[in-house]
């Protein structure tokens, strides 16, 4: 955000000021007292602890106030409501920039099943190369305390605002498009995930939907071709629709020819009306197509033209645990995916995995954790996960967390169980051979990513 002083953000959080100096200058905020900078205004919410407890470390940190529901020791802006305040705050630095006849910020919602990161990835590289200014969310600050936070973290001079929105049950998405109005909406895919929440592959559909209801009359959207129709909102009115796929299906603007995997990475030849270019991208897994081919139709529908956009995913880094490859002692490669998994995610590794490891005539060891929040179906979505692993020739299947016990069930040959990371992680080692290519996959509350981490400490090249 631009710096502003703590009484003007006072006025627009609609709160009242105690024990503070009015002329203090505010230049960000945060809401975890480990993570305040210098100028931050901190926001103590309630959650499982009280964040009012932790405001005199956040003001020894350079906190130039904390946002609570009471009057503290220090300098407080006093509200109703933290969480709400720290919504209206990121809702009014946006407008306020419009309001102050600075050039607006455009805003990039994407929101999807799977592949928001790696789509959120690949436009922020595009935009970047292209020499735009570019804010981007981290981590997984796609929810309603991340969102805003991620808008407050923009620097003055950001030109374009590339935010992931989560959604755990309908109205989500709408309400953070409340806190930040895109003009350019992404959906990246529409897949069984969060069932508990959603009951159905269509009410996911529904949910989702909400990015292109939310965006103006003059958005754009970029969609994949075969998604539910709820999912696109086909009644509303926008100034351009990009819709993309993977094997250049009927009625699709945007798609790929000439796949490739290598060890350097991606290569492939997008296309778009009646031009083309070929695009190298250090991602490894066809899977993958589908998010970069999102992330070009974000940067077209933000004016990039799709040479400059093929040069742009050149420089992608995926943000850590996706699709990242470690070479081990004994010739093992690690595949780790282990951020988190749904059915599709783990479908998509598993191919990937099957085709590499024949490629390299290698043993093919597949590490799963259980998939989460997949409702009344989920036994059976793990059931379906391990027959296709063992319709790929998958030759070791190592299961870890009780869910995960659901893919064996499926599965006729070798098998490992372990009862949850922390034993895999001791137990694997043994369970390996040289040569061997590990895909590691499954939710992010099994914690695989501690697996891998002891793999690539206990078999580190030397």
């Amino acid at each position: 955000m631009r710096s502003t002083s703590l009484s003007r953000v006072a006025r627009a959080i609609g709160g009242e000021m105690v024990h503070a100096d009015d002329s203090a200058v505010v230049r960000g905020a945060a809401v975890d007292s480990r993570r305040v900078r210098v100028g931050d205004l901190f926001f103590a919410l309630r959650g499982r602890v009280d964040g009012a407890n932790f405001a005199p470390q956040a003001i020894e940190r350079g906190a130039v106030a904390a946002v609570a529901d009471r009057p503290l020791d220090g300098p407080t802006i006093v509200v109703e409501d933290p969480l709400d305040a720290l919504q209206r705050l990121a809702r009014w630095s946006l407008a306020r920039d419009h309001e102050d006849s600075v050039a607006s910020i455009s805003v990039v919602g994407i929101t999807g099943s799977v592949g928001k990161t790696t789509t959120k990835d690949g436009l922020a590289a595009i935009l970047r190369m292209s020499g735009k200014i570019v804010s981007a969310t981290e981590g997984n600050f796609n929810n309603e305390i991340g969102l805003p936070l991620t808008v407050l973290s923009a620097g003055g001079r950001t030109e374009v605002l590339v935010l992931e929105m989560g959604a755990t049950h309908a109205g989500d998405i709408r309400y953070l498009c409340g806190i930040a109005p895109p003009n350019i909406g992404i959906l990246t895919a529409i897949a069984p995930i969060h069932l508990e929440s959603f009951g159905s592959l269509e009410g996911i559909a529904t949910a989702k939907g909400e990015l292109a209801l939310a965006l103006p009359d003059d958005g754009s959207f970029v969609y994949p071709i075969g998604v539910p129709e709820a999912a696109t909102g086909p009644e509303k009115k926008l100034g351009c629709r990009i819709a993309f796929d993977r094997e250049g299906a009927e009625g699709a603007d945007l798609w790929a020819s000439e796949v490739e995997d290598s060890e350097e990475g991606l290569r492939f030849t997008v296309h778009f009306g009646d031009s083309s270019a070929e695009v190298r991208c250090p991602v490894f897994g066809t899977h993958l197509v589908q998010p970069l081919l999102a992330a070009l139709g974000g940067a077209l529908a933000l004016g990039i033209d799709l040479e400059a956009g093929a040069r742009g995913l050149a420089r992608l880094r995926r943000t850590g645990l996706r699709g990242e490859i470690h070479r081990l002692r004994d010739d093992i490669v690690v595949y780790d995916d282990s951020y988190n998994s749904s059915p599709a995610a783990i479908s998509a590794v598993l191919r990937y995995g099957a085709d590499q490891s024949h490629r390299q005539n290698r043993r093919f060891v597949a590490v799963l954790g259980g998939m989460f929040e997949l409702g009344p179906a989920a036994r059976e979505y793990h059931r379906e996960a391990g027959r296709l692993a063992s319709e790929l020739d998958v030759d070791l299947l190592v299961c870890v967390g009780d869910e995960a016990r659901w893919y064996a069930e499926a599965f006729p040959d070798e098998t490992v169980l372990f009862d949850d990371a922390e034993a895999a992680a001791e137990g694997l080692g043994e369970n390996l051979r040289a040569g061997d290519y590990v895909v590691v996959k499954g939710s992010r509350g099994v914690g695989l990513d501690r697996l891998t981490r002891k793999l690539r400490e206990s078999l580190a090249l030397v």
